[in-house]
């Protein structure tokens, strides 16, 4: 400090004030780093619950027992409207049908919630759940069990009137228990973790975080929700399977594995699934049910707190589908897989490592930005392995816009690989939906190679490191099975029948600031799980 002589007041040297700016600044910064340290250094990622990350063994099956199912969206220039072909929903309804012994559902969407732009394409939420409903009302013995992510409650109570239909009907209705699966977002974690916990239910805070006070982010002028629910939005985890097993008394199981979720705003996505009849449904089965078992320990995670009906159901269909069954031989080498979490990351892994000059694979996504399974195409693109690639442009979801992340930079980072003349990828010409599709084939005629993957997994971190829980099928030496999806492909791939399916790649090529930068924060978010793929 000095004095002024012309004003006789004490002024502050300028170099004091910058000293003790920076002294603000520097503890600060180390009180935040301290506030968010703490927390991650306390936190430790739940072990994995039982039925995550399983890798089945091959099963022999009948080729003739494998049906591919396709759903189609195009656009048609001249009468300027969508073409919407679809078969997986319709196959989903003649297995409940079918059926007679039990039924079990896993669906990560099933709701008839809107986004800023509602598609009226069809109500599948509440078709669905009437198809089960009337199932058990004509069959009162049958076992009906389904189990769901607790998104279609917005984690908290607010879940469609149509799951407490069925429940009053007598199926068992399971909201999987996330807190038991690993948090991809361990930042959110770990601080909802460390400072919620003044702040649980049942403690004198709770009022604070469980007052519905925010917006609602599904049902526009919907109910508003809580502080509560909005955190565990932002956990990013989910049971984002998609499945479907049938047991019927003249037939053998049936099972049905895709990427199709019954929700009203997804009904015009394109999405792909197989249906598979025989021993491979059991291995299927087995799995699933424990998810189930595991959820149901929480009370709060089975609708209407019917934990005995959910546990009873459960054994009955355990106890229904004990005997294996007819595993003797059967003609051909055709073999099926069951894959999930992080099973269908590794599998996906040994397929790309596997390849080599001949092979040519067709690969359709909704996203791909895993970094181990990017690399793994670039080191097959350098063996000689040819690849088409159609992937969704990133830009449309439920009606809000999109920036293209993370394909359009892992599109123009695998277009910039040194065998670029390998490699050919176009964009699905989507308008308002979803290229929703999760698939790839390997064919290799020469070597008489045939192998088919699809499920629910995206190529993502979170899909393929046991963050979300997922479900794939495998399928090797299934010729018709493999050719029908490129025949799909290719067709979609050259714009058959006068009809829109795809666009080429420079259509929504990034480049130059805006590679950059997207790519920066597609790295981020990819590493940090930050984000919504």
């Amino acid at each position: 400090m000095y004095v002024n002589s012309k004003c006789g007041i004490f002024v502050m040297k300028k170099s004091s004030w910058s000293k003790k700016l920076r002294l603000v600044l520097l503890g600060s910064f180390a009180l935040v780093v301290s506030l968010i340290a703490i927390p991650l250094f306390i936190y430790k990622q739940p072990p994995l619950p039982q039925g995550v990350s399983i890798s089945g063994f091959p099963v022999k099956v009948d080729a003739d027992d494998i049906r591919l199912v396709i759903d189609s969206t195009s656009y048609d220039p001249s009468g300027k409207k969508r073409v919407i072909k679809q078969g997986i929903f319709d196959e989903m309804l003649s297995m409940i049908r079918r059926a007679d012994i039990f039924i079990y559902v896993d669906f990560f969407l099933w709701n008839p919630w809107q986004g800023s732009v509602p598609e009226d394409h069809r109500a599948l939420s509440l078709e669905l759940a009437e198809a089960l409903i009337m199932k058990k009302k004509l069959n009162p013995d049958i076992h009906i069990l389904v189990l769901t992510d607790p998104i279609n409650r917005i984690y908290g109570d607010h879940e469609p009137e149509l799951f407490g239909r069925m429940a009053d009907a007598g199926i068992a209705v399971v909201f999987t228990d996330l807190r038991k699966i690993q948090d991809p977002n361990p930042l959110a974690a770990a601080m909802f973790g460390f400072y919620g916990r003044p702040f649980q239910s049942g403690s004198s805070l709770a009022f604070l975080v469980d007052r519905p006070a925010l917006d609602n982010p599904f049902v526009i002028g919907g109910p508003p929700i809580t502080v509560r629910q909005m955190s565990r939005l932002l956990l990013f985890k989910a049971n984002h399977r998609k499945v479907m097993i049938t047991g019927s008394s003249d037939g053998p199981m049936e099972l049905m594995v895709g990427s199709m979720n019954p929700a009203d705003g997804s009904s015009a996505h394109s999405n792909i699934a197989l249906h598979i009849s025989g021993p491979i449904a059991r291995t299927a089965l087995f799995s699933e049910l424990k998810l189930v078992e595991w959820s149901a320990t929480n009370l709060d995670s089975v609708l209407g707190g019917e934990f005995q009906r959910a546990a009873e159901i459960s054994r009955s269909i355990r106890e229904a589908v004990s005997a294996p069954g007819d595993t003797g031989s059967k003609p051909g080498n055709t073999f099926a897989e069951w894959h999930t979490e992080s099973a269908i990351g590794a599998r996906l892994s040994e397929l790309f490592d596997a390849s080599e000059r001949g092979d040519e694979i067709r690969i359709a996504l909704f996203y791909l930005s895993d970094r181990k399974i990017v690399q793994s195409i670039k080191d097959a693109l350098s063996r000689g392995a040819s690849i088409w690639m159609i992937l969704d442009a990133n830009k449309d979801a439920f009606g809000r816009e999109k920036i293209g992340i993370p394909n359009r930079t892992v599109a123009a980072e695998l277009m910039g690989h040194a065998d670029t003349a390998a490699i050919s990828i176009r964009w699905a010409d989507t308008h308002g939906e979803q290229f929703h599709t999760k698939a790839i084939s390997i064919i290799n005629r020469k070597k008489k190679k045939y192998i088919f993957m699809t499920g629910s997994a995206n190529w993502t971190r979170r899909n393929l490191r046991n963050y979300n829980l997922e479900a794939n099928i495998l399928v090797r030496n299934a010729p018709a099975i493999t050719r029908k999806f490129n025949d799909y492909f290719d067709k979609a791939w050259n714009n058959a029948d006068g009809l829109n399916y795809t666009l080429p790649y420079d259509a929504w090529k990034v480049k130059g600031a805006a590679r950059l930068w997207k790519t920066v924060l597609y790295r981020f978010q990819e590493w940090s799980g930050i984000s919504t793929f």
